[in-house]
């Protein structure tokens, strides 16, 4: 009885490593993971018209994010993009910085653990917004594997 707790104990530990080797693996391959910025939907932060393009990529711990709105923010406004942990997860809204002249961001950040976060969006935020939480969303994407984990 005490070899079978042991073997178990050793099968746990021989598994426990092969998936941080995978995901280790995963993170220094830096696959980028392109989608379509969406408009919301009745049901969903996304879904709707087509509003940008949005690229992510994890290398060696480093999340790196471009995205781009098609069209620019009204004159007192700016866009600001967004990482988020949806679902059962703790909701926590990361804000990744404002968008340049060009509708563009593009945001370098160590993360440890940034497979937790599930969508990105993009609000449009007074110029000098004192508020640090996120407007409404005006356009996002779901995350796709390994992300949302």
């Amino acid at each position: 009885m005490k070899n079978l707790k042991t073997n178990h104990l050793l099968i746990l530990v021989v598994l426990g490593t092969f998936s941080f080797s995978l995901l280790t693996l995963q993170q220094s391959l830096g696959q980028t993971i392109s989608d379509d910025l969406t408009a919301p939907t009745l049901s969903a932060l996304y879904g709707g018209e087509e509003k940008g393009k949005f690229d992510i990529s994890v290398q060696n711990g480093t999340v790196i994010i471009e995205a781009s709105m098609n069209e620019s923010p009204t004159g007192d406004e700016v866009y600001e993009g967004w990482l988020e942990d949806k679902g059962d997860a703790s909701g926590y809204s990361l804000s990744l910085g404002k968008f340049d002249e060009t509708n563009k961001l593009i945001a370098n950040q160590t993360m440890v653990n940034p497979y937790t976060y599930t969508i990105f969006y993009v609000t449009a935020e007074p110029v000098n917004d004192p508020d640090p939480n996120p407007s409404d969303v005006l356009a996002a994407a779901k995350l796709k594997l390994p992300f949302g984990q």
